[in-house]
C-alpha cells in the first residue's frame, strides 16, 4: 500500500496548485465547502491519480517526477486510482454540471494519454498542446465555471489569465522530460523534449516563460494593475536565474542535465509561483 501511495506522487500536485490560486484572484471565492471541494477534487483526487495511472501504464524503471526510485506499479495502483477518480466525479456534482463536465473530460483525456491502446504521450506536439490545455488552462475555466460564472470571461484580462495558464504549464512541461531521453526511447514514446534536442529543450521552455509573463502583463495592464506584473518578475526572479544557469551548465556539460536539478527547477518555480498568487490573493 505505501508503494501505492508513492506513486500517486501527491506532493507533485503543489506543481500545479498555482493554476487553482491564479483562478481564485479573479473568482474571490468565499471560504466554504465547494471552495475546499475544488482543491480537494484537483490537487487531493484528480491529479494525483492521474500520476498513478500514468505509473500504471508506464512501469518506469528510472527516476520520475518527484521520485528518484519509483516502486513497481501493482494492480491495486490501478484499484486506488479508479477509485479516486469515481470520487471526483462524485465530488464535482457538489459543484455544479459545468465543472462536473470539465473534471469528466479531463479524467477520460488523462487516461487517453497514458493508456497502453491509445497512448496519447508518444505524439510529442499532441501530448504537449493536450497537457498545456488540461492542467493550465482547462483548470482555470473549470475553477471559474465552478465557483463563479462564465460571465467572468467578459473582462479580457481573465482571458489573458486563462492563456498565460496555458504557457505556464508549457514552460515545465518538456523539463520534465529533459532527463528521461533514454528512458522514454526504450518505452517506444517520442516526448517534445526529445524532439526538440536537450538544448533546444532550455530555449523552448524559456520562450514558454516569456509567452506566459507576456500573458501576464496583459492582464493586469487592462486593470492598471502594473505593479501585480513587476511584482511578478521580482518573486520569480531566483527561478529565472536557477534557470538560466542551469542551463548554461547543461550547455557545457550534459551531465547537468539530471533529475536532481529538474526537481530544484520545478520545485522552486512552483514554490514562487505559490508565494506570489497567495500574495495577491491576500492583497
Amino acid at each position: 500500500m505505501l508503494n501505492t501511495i508513492k506513486l500517486l506522487r501527491i506532493q507533485f500536485s503543489v506543481f500545479l496548485m498555482p493554476i487553482s490560486l491564479f483562478s481564485f484572484f479573479y473568482i474571490q471565492p468565499e471560504l466554504n465547502y465547494q471552495l475546499m471541494l475544488v482543491l480537494i477534487i484537483w490537487h487531493l483526487l484528480v491529479f494525483p491519480s492521474s500520476n498513478g495511472y500514468n505509473s500504471y501504464h508506464d512501469r518506469d524503471e528510472g527516476p520520475i517526477g518527484a521520485l528518484e526510485a519509483p516502486p513497481k506499479p501493482t494492480e491495486l495502483l490501478l484499484q486506488v486510482a479508479n477509485v479516486m477518480d469515481s470520487m471526483a466525479i462524485l465530488l464535482s456534482i457538489f459543484i455544479n454540471v459545468y465543472f462536473t463536465a470539465f473534471v469528466i473530460v479531463f479524467i477520460l483525456v488523462s487516461r487517453l494519454y497514458s493508456n497502453r491502446q491509445v497512448r496519447l504521450k508518444k505524439y510529442p506536439v499532441v501530448a504537449f498542446l493536450i497537457v498545456c490545455l488540461c492542467q493550465g488552462t482547462g483548470v482555470f475555466v473549470a475553477n471559474v465555471f465552478g465557483l463563479s460564472s462564465a460571465a467572468l470571461f467578459s473582462n479580457p484580462s481573465v482571458v489573458y489569465s486563462a492563456i498565460a495558464s496555458y504557457f505556464f504549464v508549457g514552460t515545465i512541461y518538456p523539463l520534465t522530460q529533459i532527463y528521461q531521453h533514454e528512458a522514454d526511447a526504450k518505452d517506444g514514446v517520442k516526448t517534445l523534449s526529445m524532439l526538440l534536442g536537450k538544448k533546444s529543450t532550455f530555449v523552448f521552455s524559456g520562450f514558454m516563460f516569456l509567452l506566459a509573463t507576456l500573458f501576464i502583463y496583459l492582464s493586469f495592464r487592462d486593470n492598471n494593475l502594473l505593479n501585480n506584473f513587476w511584482l511578478f518578475n521580482i518573486v520569480m526572479l531566483p527561478a529565472t536565474i536557477y534557470f538560466i544557469s542551469w542551463a548554461i551548465r547543461s550547455f557545457r556539460n550534459t551531465a547537468q542535465v539530471n533529475f536532481k536539478n529538474t526537481m530544484i527547477m520545478l520545485l522552486l518555480s512552483s514554490l514562487l509561483n505559490n508565494i506570489y498568487f497567495l500574495i495577491l490573493l491576500i492583497k
